[in-house]
């Protein structure tokens, strides 16, 4: 009897340290995305001088009297011409494309717990996951999934989160297969194809909305953050340039 308590005691143990283990993953992960997508605090206001005081004032002197002159001719006013409205401040330093001027419209999906925002005019379309549609490569990195046939073209399949995540938070992920993934996000004209979990609401936002980005950084594909969704904004063209290239630095 005292075996079978004993046995059971370890199991509940291990169980419990089990649990601890995932939620300091879990904390680990939530403390890195806000990190990545709390905006930048804005620089303190830089107080003006104060004016030196006025001189004190004199006595005026006496101002002789003199005969009033004649009345000039009487000459109506020339209309002032219309004032030119005042051109919209740049954020300075700010780096925008081209698809964010007024009003545009983004898709918003989730990639391992993290909302991801691309827009509208620039994506390709969006097709469900499929494991038997995958053809998988030799030697191929870590992001890289494989091909799929997507409406007459070979659309080369990308694991956004070992592109947004750092090296040992996509470690603790699940196998990037239909376990995890859901949907495929297609961009640049279907040549790539960014798997993720699920796909959510389209939103309507304005240039005022989104927190730009002021330079290229390490992360070119992020261009600015969502202030109200508190997300990150794919810059759809920069990402792919990215992934042709030397792909994505997963080791930071």
């Amino acid at each position: 009897m005292g075996m079978k308590e004993s046995s059971s005691t370890r199991v509940q143990t291990r169980s419990v340290e089990d649990n601890l283990v995932m939620l300091d993953q879990q904390l680990a992960l939530g403390a890195y995305l806000n990190a990545l997508l709390t905006p930048a605090p804005e620089a303190a206001p830089v107080s003006e001088p104060e004016p030196p005081p006025a001189p004190a004032e004199t006595a005026p002197e006496p101002v002789p009297v003199v005969a009033p002159a004649p009345a000039p001719p009487v000459v109506e006013p020339t209309p002032a011409p219309a004032p030119e409205p005042e051109p919209v401040p740049e954020l300075a330093g700010a780096v925008q494309p081209d698809w964010a001027e007024g009003e545009f419209q983004c898709l918003l999906f989730q990639v391992a717990g993290l909302t991801l925002a691309v827009p509208l005019a620039r994506l390709s379309g969006v097709a469900p996951w499929d494991d038997e549609a995958v053809t998988e490569m030799p030697n191929h990195s870590t992001w890289f999934l494989g091909l799929r046939e997507h409406q007459g073209l070979r659309a080369r399949l990308v694991d956004v989160a070992a592109v947004v995540l750092p090296a040992d938070k996509y470690a603790g992920l699940a196998p990037a297969d239909s376990r995890r993934l859901g949907k495929v996000v297609m961009i640049d004209n279907n040549r790539w194809g960014l798997a993720c979990d699920e796909v959510g609401e389209v939103i309507t936002l304005s240039r005022d909305d989104v927190k730009w980005r002021t330079e290229m950084g390490r992360r070119p594909w992020l261009a600015g953050t969502v202030i109200e969704h508190m997300c990150a904004l794919l810059d759809t063209d920069a990402l792919a340039r990215m992934l042709a290239g030397a792909g994505p630095e997963t080791g930071e």
